[in-house]
């Protein structure tokens, strides 16, 4: 699914003709069509953030910068630090660097390691990058609120949001598929048995 036929569907859902071309959104068009991609957008990154194996990048290696400081890609969603590899230190993420709740600074200084490993980054990707699943549920997801703020029509609020619940629990079967979960060693994110789909790497738990 491309982009533009994602934005094509939530205008059929408010009942609005589809475009052949995308809006502009950095011009701050409003048309039902740069509103419908916008909300496409949010909705997406939203998703995004709960972190999916197809996002999410372990062990990812950060050089300080001239100031000391360590900056995240501009694409960082979430990040999170081992207490094994870093057990007496907090560091965190505070826009796109990297933070000591410790010693409350971004600069680390210079006797600090040139390198700092992150545990894993959840990063925001492109719409194209999206697996098939996923595009279907932001999209389903993104037309039942983007028909909410500006039809407001009760009967396709009730219509989408069971295709809603289809979409995301296709989406959750292929992320468990792809993870090879298995009762006897876990999965191939290395967890270990007994858990099974875990959208934000340990925040929902399903007992075997």
């Amino acid at each position: 699914m491309t982009e533009l036929e994602a934005v094509n569907t939530l205008l059929s859902v408010i009942g609005e003709a589809p475009v052949d071309k995308l809006s502009d959104i950095s011009i701050n068009e409003i048309t039902d069509s740069a509103l419908a991609r916008k909300t496409l957008g949010e909705v997406s990154r939203d998703v995004q953030a709960e972190g999916w194996s197809w996002n999410t990048d372990w062990n990812v290696p950060l050089t300080k910068t001239s100031v000391n400081e360590f900056v995240l890609p501009s694409n960082t969603l979430s990040v999170q630090f081992s207490p094994n590899r870093y057990p007496d230190k907090q560091y965190v993420q505070r826009g796109l660097k990297v933070y000591d709740r410790a010693k409350r600074t971004f600069a680390f200084g210079a006797s600090m390691s040139a390198s700092l490993i992150v545990d894993y980054v959840v990063s925001q990707l492109s719409w194209d990058e999206l697996p098939h699943t996923a595009q279907q549920y932001v999209t389903i997801r993104a037309a039942r609120i983007y028909s909410d703020r500006y039809l407001n029509s009760n009967a396709i609020y009730t219509y989408t949001a069971q295709d809603e619940e289809y979409a995301r629990a296709m989406l959750i079967r292929d992320e468990e598929r792809g993870l090879s979960n298995n009762l006897l060693w876990g999965n191939d994110r290395g967890v270990g048995q007994g858990i099974g789909y875990i959208p934000s790497d340990g925040l929902r738990y399903r007992g075997v």
